[in-house]
This record gives structure tokens, C-alpha cells and sequence, in this order.
């Protein structure tokens, strides 16, 4: 319970008026003996008690009156920390929840509209020298800046309020919303919640959400503005991902791309129209449709894109509407219309190779029978050309000894295959290994974002490698003695093992897997897998060892053949179905590498090491606006002075470069949606959001007049209604008993 104005509680001493009159106002008069009269005595004696009753009755409704009318303006309340009323001055918070499910269409507006013609609303209704602070809330939160006591600010605020490509998380909105109402000044504190009430936002951090409501429910008066139709299912496709499994991106070349589609609706979905464009050149947009996608299922469609240049190349694939123009005699197309476009276009940026440069380093070269060589097959599935296209050919390959092997080839080169390698020259006495500059530039190229394949064989002594690449962070895990079998009873790979998701992954499809699964290995290096240092494995063998491992190290990548690449520990290379795709995908793989941090989630922050530090940074957004981001500065001790974006949550491509520039020359980074907030698309109900922050709160949906509903809660929360209504029952009441005492008997 509480008072809005407790002073006025002191015009409850009013009632001592009618106390004093009845108490001390007598009427002065004289006694006057008369006998006439001595038989009136007996009469009056006896109605005296009955008289005397009736003025006491009559004091007390005077009395109760007068204290009700002190109630009345002293305004009680029923909660204490929800002092409003409909004439007082607000304090409120405004949160207004922006993660891009709020882009939905809801009819002809979609959430966030909703949101914003809720809030306006909301804010003609509040009472004079009222005041409103104003949060969006993703997993963050950001306050708009504006005088709070400026409500034509405050609207303009609102109107300006934008969807982001991130994911919801209620529970910051929250806690910034309880600071904001630590500096609102005066009691009456409201604050309210736009959200569409979608579950991923509510439930992440379920236990801190509950907590953190019931603090704000002690001192204000918590009102969640419903944005949208929890009984109507949004019809969402997204644009998962585009892959290029197998292919390598290189110039002059029409390259297939796979656009993966997921519905993350209830329904399913007709006749999806997707297209894929290379660098926003409009001539060079391929499309396809999806004719039926599941509820929950995955829909890859394969389009195909033009590579002209070397460098970064951006791919967008869309979503739209499938046509609906269908030649004479043809049925017409129809498609489910996509609810939420928030998450229909996907931006990635991939490296395009004018040429593809491979350093071989084989540990058993042999010029007089080249098929001997450790190299040869490998160096073979790499070059799939006929010798007189070779020249023409994008992959160039470097052959050299361990012995020629110097630093300065790794300058020149886009990935690293060692064959049969020696460690170092100790490790087979006569047999020439790699040398220590070698290795550590070997460790350098790869920690910049390069791969290395190695492949295990009679040279590849476990010892030396342990020694030598192992202190390097360059092996996935420790290696162990061979194990070897007869011809007869040979090791088998098992495809079905391979790491999932991974780019070897296609090996799982039956006609990967079953050339796979044919092919015999008679020997094969031992792994201590407790010795993982960030390694894992990418294959097994049907005994359940580790046939091919791997290790992300710094930005590359090792991958560790434990069989030979050649024909002297498995027959491999024979089957060339699985020996060339898997070389091939390898390649794809290591080649497809593009700057690190290039293709970013919303949210992520992104960071460059301009080459000229003393000048100013800007960075170009989606929208084509600039945002100054400064000077570089060195944020470790030891690092590089580099400058750091950390807002991008909106997706598109975002571009670095000189405050001067008119053009910007730095670098591109693609940004998509956080997809998480695409997964469950399912509104709470009103006894789920109770249940979520553990009480029922003011809960009214956007459109149906809030505003309204808002100020009538506030003359609910407050007595003085109740209060007036009583005064006027007991005011005739009264009356009415005062008039039956001045009545003759």
C-alpha cells in the first residue's frame, strides 16, 4: 500500500470540527421551574437514550466522511512500488526489443511498427511533466540519447527506431531498464517492454530473467506490450549458408555454388525462388526455385556464378517470390509468402584465384621412375589435366626435395604437402629431412592462414615428428608407433565416421562412401588421442582409429594423413573415385581460405591493421553512411596498432579504409544475421510469460488501444476512486439520517 500525497492525510484532523460543535456547543438557557411541565419529565427520560443515539450515529457519519474525504486526497495506492496515477507524472522506460524477428509481417505492419504506433500512443497518454528514457534490446543494449522530458524528442526517437540483424535476449533490456529507473526521478516509475514475445529471447538466461523482474516489480510497474499474433504461424525460409564443395574458385571459370535453404516455420513452404549474384553485377545473376521445403528440413539448390577477377569476391543469394506468369496452357506458380525477411539474403565473400600454387615436398623422390616417388599420386589428383593443358592450368605445382626445401618457396605459395618427409636429417641417417628454418617458417605460413597436408610413410619417423613439429603447435595429436597388417587382412576406412560437418563430410553419400570404404591400408601411424592439443579427427578406420586428424592453427589449418599418399602403405591412389575427390576437396578446402574474420555473424566485432597508423580510420556501412572509427591503437603489449569495428549489427558488407578516401581501399566484411533468432519462431502465451519472470504482469497486445488499457490501470491501482464513491454513499447516507432526526416524533 501506498500514498501519492501524505500530507494531505493531515486533513484528517478535520474531524475534531463536528467533535468540538457536538461536545461544546450548548445552547445556554435558564431553568424555569413550571408544574405544567413536571409531566413531561417522565417522557423525556425516556426518549432521551433513543435522541442521544441517534446525534451519536449522526457525529460518526459526519466524522467518517471528513476522514474519507483525507483519504481521498491523500491518493492511497495499492502497490508500493506502482505509485501512478492518472494525474501524476510518469517516469517511464521504454525497451524495445529489435532482434530482426521483429521485422514479421503481421497483416500490413509488421512487429516493430506495432511496437512504435504502441509507444506513441503510450506517450500522448501520459500525464503532464512526465518523462521517458528509451532502450533497444537485442542480446545488447543501446539508450537512445534525447532529453527524457522531451516527449516531441521522445516520439521522434521512437520513429527513428530500426530492426537489427541480431538475436533477442530480454534479460539486458532488463537490467538497463532497472538502472534507468535508479536515476527516473519521483515515485510513479513505469516501465514497458515492446517485444514480440518469441521464446529464444525469454528463456536464454531464464533463471537471471525471473530475478531481475521480481526486483523491478517491487518499486514499478512492469507492462509487457504484446507485438504481434501469438495464434497466427510466421511462414520463415532463411539462407542457411552457400558452399562450394569440391570446387575451386579461380578466374575466368562458371563455378556451382550450393545456396542452402532451411524452413524454420511450422508449414511447409512452395515454390522458393532463390537467385545467386558475384559482386552485385547484374549480369551475372543465376536463379533456381525450391518446389516444397519441409518444416525444419534443409533444401540445397545448386545455381552457378561467373569468377572474372582474382581477389575477393562477394556472393549474395536472396530469397524472393517465385513468378507467377506461367505460359498459355501451363499451370500458374505459386509460393508461400516468406513472413520474415530478415534473414533472406546471405553475404559471403570468398578468394578467387588467378592460379593456385602448391608446394609438393617429397621425402622419396625418384627421377629415373617417377611413379615411385612419394609424391607422384598426389602431384597427379592435383593436375587433372592432360600434359599438353598443363601450362594453362590454374594449380601449379612446386616439386622439391627435403633438401631444397627453403623458406623463401613458402613466400610463393598458397598451401604446403609434405610426402614422406623426414622431420630432420637425424631422423633416417642419409635420407635428407627438413630443416629447422624450414619448419619454423612452415609453422609462421601456416598460423597465417595457409594449409598443410602431410602425409605419413616410411620416412615419417613419430619420434622425430613429435620432436620437431609437435613444440611447433603443428601436430593434431602425439604420434605412435606403425601399425601394420598383412595384404590379406587389410585396415578399411569407415566414411560413415567422417567429422560432421567438415568438407570431407560428402564422403558420408553413398558413392563417396562406398569406393571409400573399398580401399585397403596395410599400415598406418598410431595417436595418442589423450594428447589432443585442440586436434581432432576427421576419419576413422572400422577398428576405430584415427586415419586422418586435423588442427586449427591460428588462422590455417593441419591436416595429418596417418596412411601414405603413395601406393606403398595403401591402395589409396588406385581408387581414384575417392583418391581424386578427396584431393580435390582438400584443395577446395585450403584454397577457399579468405582473410580471417572476413565473413562475419552480427554482432561480431571486426578488426584491421591499416598500414599507416597515424591516419583516421572510417568504416563505410550497408547504407553506403560513414562512421568514424579513429586511429589505430595497440591494444596488447606486443600487438600491431590496429582499429576495431564493433557495431556492425545490421547485415551487409561493411568497408574499412582513410578518413580522406573518397573511395575506400581497406578491407570488406560481409555480415549475416544471427541465425539463432531464426531457429523457433513460436510466440509465449500469457501463462508462459508469467511463468518466465514469475508473476503476471500488465500484459496488453499493440493495436488494441493500450494506451487506453495503461491509464485505466492506473485509476485501478489507485483508491482515490474508490474512495470518492465511498465518501459520496456515506455524504446521503447522512443526509438521509439527518433528516430523520429533524423529523417531529
Amino acid at each position: 500500500m501506498g500514498i501519492l500525497a501524505p500530507f494531505l492525510l493531515l486533513g484528517g484532523l478535520a474531524v475534531g470540527i463536528p467533535l468540538a460543535l457536538h461536545f461544546f456547543y450548548k445552547a445556554r438557557h435558564r431553568p424555569l421551574p413550571w408544574a405544567a411541565m413536571e409531566f413531561l419529565r417522565q417522557s423525556i427520560e425516556q426518549t432521551s437514550r433513543r435522541l442521544k443515539f441517534q446525534e451519536w450515529i449522526l457525529l460518526a457519519l459526519r466524522c467518517f466522511a471528513l476522514i474519507l474525504l483525507a483519504l481521498a486526497l491523500a491518493r492511497f495506492s495499492f502497490s508500493t512500488g506502482a505509485r501512478s496515477g492518472r494525474g501524476d507524472s510518469v517516469a517511464a522506460v521504454f525497451v524495445f526489443d529489435t532482434s530482426y524477428s521483429m521485422g514479421a509481417k503481421d497483416q500490413d505492419k509488421n512487429r516493430l511498427d506495432r511496437a512504435k504506433e504502441a509507444a506513441l500512443s503510450i506517450i500522448e497518454s501520459l500525464p503532464r511533466n512526465s518523462s521517458v528514457q528509451i532502450f533497444t534490446c537485442t542480446d545488447r543494449t543501446a539508450q537512445m540519447p534525447f532529453t527524457p522530458t522531451n516527449l516531441d524528442q521522445a516520439r521522434n526517437v521512437v520513429r527513428s527506431i530500426e530492426l537489427s540483424s541480431l538475436t533477442g535476449d530480454i534479460l539486458p533490456g532488463l537490467i538497463e531498464g532497472d538502472a534507468a529507473l535508479d536515476r527516473a526521478e519521483g515515485t510513479n516509475k513505469e516501465l514497458y517492454i515492446f517485444s514480440d514475445l518469441q521464446k529464444n529471447g525469454w528463456e536464454r538466461q531464464a533463471a537471471a530473467l525471473k530475478e531481475k523482474a521480481k526486483e523491478i516489480q517491487k518499486r514499478a510497474t512492469l507492462i509487457i506490450v504484446r507485438c504481434g499474433n501469438p495464434d497466427r504461424p510466421v511462414n520463415n525460409v532463411l539462407v542457411s549458408d552457400i558452399v562450394f564443395p569440391g570446387g575451386i574458385p579461380h578466374t575466368n571459370t562458371r563455378l556451382p555454388f550450393t545456396v542452402l535453404l532451411k524452413n524454420t516455420g511450422k508449414n511447409p513452404v512452395l515454390n522458393v525462388a532463390v537467385t545467386l549474384e558475384v559482386d552485385g553485377q547484374l549480369q551475372n545473376i543465376d536463379s533456381g526455385i525450391a518446389p516444397r521445403i519441409e518444416p525444419g528440413q534443409t533444401f540445397p539448390v545448386t545455381l552457378t556464378g561467373l569468377l572474372s577477377k582474382p581477389g575477393t569476391s562477394l556472393l549474395t543469394a536472396k530469397i524472393g517470390e517465385a513468378s507467377t506468369d506461367a505460359p498459355p496452357g501451363q499451370p500458374v506458380v505459386t509460393s508461400t509468402p516468406d513472413d520474415l525477411p530478415g534473414d533472406n539474403r546471405f553475404d559471403k565473400l570468398i578468394l578467387v584465384r588467378d592460379r593456385v600454387r602448391v608446394l609438393l615436398v617429397d621425402g622419396n623422390r625418384d627421377p629415373r621412375d617417377p611413379v615411385e616417388s612419394s609424391g607422384h599420386y598426389i602431384k597427379t589428383a592435383l593436375l587433372p589435366v592432360t600434359q599438353i593443358s598443363l601450362p594453362d592450368y590454374f594449380v601449379k605445382v612446386t616439386d622439391v626435395t627435403p633438401d631444397e626445401a627453403t623458406p623463401a618457396l613458402l613466400n610463393d605459395s598458397d598451401f604446403c604437402i609434405l610426402a614422406n618427409v623426414p622431420a630432420s636429417d637425424r631422423d633416417r641417417p642419409g635420407i635428407p629431412g627438413l630443416s629447422q628454418p624450414f619448419v619454423e617458417r612452415l609453422a609462421k605460413f601456416v598460423r597465417e592462414g595457409h594449409g598443410l597436408l602431410i602425409g605419413a610413410g616410411e620416412f615419417t619417423m613419430p619420434k622425430g615428428y613429435n620432436e620437431v613439429f609437435k613444440p611447433l603447435g603443428l601436430l593434431p595429436f602425439e604420434l605412435g608407433a606403425a601399425e601394420t597388417t598383412k595384404p590379406e587382412t587389410p585396415f578399411k576406412p569407415a566414411p560413415d565416421t567422417t567429422e560432421t560437418p567438415s568438407f570431407l563430410m560428402r564422403l558420408r553419400e553413398e558413392s563417396y562412401a562406398n569406393v571409400t570404404a573399398d580401399v585397403d591400408i596395410w599400415s598406418y601411424l598410431g595417436t595418442n588421442e589423450a594428447s589432443a592439443n585442440s586436434g581432432r579427427v576427421i576419419m576413422r578406420l572400422t577398428n576405430g582409429k584415427p586415419i586422418l586428424v586435423a588442427k586449427n592453427v591460428g588462422e590455417g589449418e593441419v591436416l595429418f594423413l596417418l596412411t601414405s599418399l603413395d601406393a606403398t602403405w595403401t591402395n589409396w591412389s588406385s581408387k581414384s573415385g575417392s583418391y581424386l575427390s578427396i584431393v580435390q576437396m582438400v584443395l577446395s578446402h585450403f584454397t577457399g581460405r579468405v582473410p580471417p574474420g572476413t565473413n562475419r555473424v552480427a554482432g561480431e566485432t571486426f578488426a584491421w591493421t591499416p598500414p599507416e597508423a597515424a591516419r583516421v580510420v572510417d568504416l563505410m556501412r550497408p547504407n553506403k553512411t560513414r562512421t568514424k572509427l579513429g586511429k589505430a591503437v595497440v591494444a596488447s603489449a606486443g600487438g600491431k596498432p590496429s582499429v576495431t569495428a564493433t557495431d556492425a549489427f545490421v547485415a551487409g558488407v561493411y568497408q574499412m579504409g582513410y578518413e580522406d578516401e573518397s573511395s575506400m581501399t581497406g578491407p570488406r566484411f560481409a555480415v549475416n544475421p544471427d541465425q539463432r533468432e531464426s531457429y523457433d519462431l513460436d510466440s509465449m502465451t500469457d501463462d508462459a510469460v508469467a511463468d518466465a519472470i514469475g508473476f503476471k504482469p500488465m500484459l496488453v497486445t499493440a493495436g488494441n488501444e493500450a494506451d487506453s488499457l495503461v491509464g485505466s490501470e492506473r485509476d485501478r491501482r489507485e483508491l482515490t476512486v474508490y474512495l470518492l464513491m465511498l465518501l459520496f454513499a456515506v455524504a446521503v447516507l447522512e443526509a438521509a439520517w439527518a433528516w430523520n432526526c429533524g423529523r417531529a416524533k
